[in-house]
């Protein structure tokens, strides 16, 4: 059973008002805790993009909970970059390397426990980095104790520049607001299109692409000035190949992946052009990699496969930490739809590889040709399906023309030097306008609905674990009518069908 998004919308208001209670109760541990699970409920759905009520709350307890000091004189020759992305290993990697070009000193700090992830790698290289110093915050469970142990940690190295290479419920989000004035706060704001608190503690958002511009200012009511444009590159993992299936030999490798709910739409376009382009080019074969976080990932990409028939032409890789070396040994990269990924484009772009991308008419997320063409114009993305498939076709067959588009694209794309270069101007001047673009939010919003839609989200369940079913129930009661008739429909279905 889904929600609509009107049910969904409500359901935030419900969860806000729990908020809001711990709060009037003098709970601020509980407060935090709640709007926590608040913001981890809104930004699977993204139709607004800030809170200020909960950013007023946080502003308010970080001042009655977090000491600070007075007369603070920041260095400006040090900067800190905070990240909870280091699982992406290949994004920020350029920003350190960046830092250590322009400043004397700079400290790495991440809440992550570095050691249990695939990309552990990621102290070691920035090890290499003389002038870059790493610190570690451990796992406590306090959360004023480890925003306070965060905020001490940024002061006493005295940064007078602090980045933040966070997700959206990041532990330095409460710190924000304690900050020494004096300390310039950048945002890099890699989630450009999802919910997120603290746009009221920075105070700069470095942009990559027109449409988080777009929202930052629109949506999350930051200024102009205060919007910096800087695109970004992916830097290679370093990761050892492990390898394809060895169904893949002789045949022409078409890679795709990225998140899931980037490839769901109500009539499954991104599918129907994975099964069209293999049906039509019997000398392919389809490599497909995601984290299985949905649980019926699985269950959806079996059927497809035994639906059409390709068990030895599609195959899932799942989540790949080499995943410089899959784009260095693929043949052609195919983007997903009706969301594609920017990162995903430019690791092909880097490895010179083709890029097969189709967008909906009118859709808002047609920026492959922005995320890459920086140094040349070139057409990469198609709106009509047959030039599509022609172009698809063409890739396959002819190795040649496969070879010289992967080339032009990688001799279009921003270049490891120019992205030091423009980071040193923009974090000196704290000037670069971003281009903007025009965007339908209710269609945004109905996109990133689909997912409830098609029922690869349980929202019901994640409200019932969070507000608990009696509660639930007397927010909800149509919505508990509708839940349990569907239960028991489906149970007399089973018996009858036995």
């Amino acid at each position: 059973m889904h929600l609509t998004l009107k049910e969904i919308k409500k359901a935030y208001s419900v969860l806000k008002k729990s908020v809001f209670k711990a709060y009037n109760d003098g709970n601020l541990e509980l407060t935090i805790s709640r709007i926590g699970e608040a913001v981890e409920y809104v930004q699977q759905f993204n139709w607004i993009y800030t809170d200020d009520d909960l950013e007023q709350i946080l502003d308010d307890i970080s001042k009655k909970k977090l000491s600070h000091p007075v007369g603070y004189i920041p260095n400006t020759d040090r900067a800190v970059i905070f990240d909870d992305w280091c699982t992406s290993y290949v994004l920020v990697m350029q920003y350190i390397e960046a830092l250590s070009l322009n400043f004397k000193e700079v400290l790495y700090i991440t809440g992550r426990d570095v050691a249990a992830m695939s990309y552990n790698n990621i102290l070691e290289a920035i090890k290499q980095y003389p002038n870059v110093k790493i610190s570690l915050i451990p796992q406590n469970p306090n959360s004023f104790e480890r925003s306070q142990l965060i905020l001490d940690t940024i002061i006493s190295f005295q940064p007078s520049k602090l980045f933040l290479h966070i997700g959206f419920n990041s532990p330095i989000t409460l710190a924000l607001y304690s900050l020494p004035k004096s300390i310039d706060r950048y945002l890099i704001n890699l989630a450009d299109q999802t919910f997120w608190l603290g746009s009221k503690g920075i105070d700069f958002t470095l942009e990559f692409r027109p449409f988080g511009a777009t929202v930052s200012y629109e949506k999350r009511r930051l200024k102009k000035e205060q919007l910096l444009y800087l695109p970004f590159y992916p830097y290679r993992d370093g990761n050892e190949f492990k390898g394809f299936p060895e169904l893949t030999k002789g045949k022409v490798v078409i890679f795709s992946g990225g998140d899931f709910y980037k490839t769901l739409a109500p009539d499954y376009t991104y599918w129907d052009l994975v099964k069209d382009v293999l049906i039509e080019n019997p000398e392919a074969i389809f490599l497909f990699a995601t984290k299985n976080i949905i649980g019926k990932t699985d269950d959806f990409l079996h059927n497809f496969v035994t639906k059409n028939n390709l068990t030895d032409r599609f195959i899932y890789i799942g989540f790949r930490p080499d995943i410089d070396e899959v784009f260095k040994h693929c043949d052609i990269f195919m983007g997903t739809c009706p969301v594609c990924g920017s990162l995903t484009s430019q690791l092909a772009a880097l490895n010179s590889k083709p890029i097969l991308q189709y967008y909906l008419p009118n859709t808002y997320d047609d920026e492959t040709e922005q995320a890459i063409c920086h140094n040349a114009k070139i057409q990469i993305s198609f709106t009509d399906k047959e030039l599509f498939l022609k172009e698809a076709k063409r890739l396959i067959q002819n190795k040649i023309y496969r070879e010289q588009q992967g080339k032009l694209i990688n001799q279009a794309m921003f270049t490891r030097e120019q992205f030091n270069q423009k980071f040193g101007d923009v974090v000196t001047t704290n000037y670069a306008p971003p281009p903007f673009k025009n965007i339908d939010y209710d269609t945004v919003a109905e996109r990133w609905w689909w997912c409830e839609k098609l029922e690869f989200f349980n929202t019901l369940q994640q409200l019932f674990g969070i507000l608990g079913k009696h509660n639930f129930l007397m927010e909800f009661p149509l919505i508990g009518y509708k839940y349990y008739a569907n239960r028991i429909i489906g149970k007399m279905r089973r018996i009858i069908k036995r």
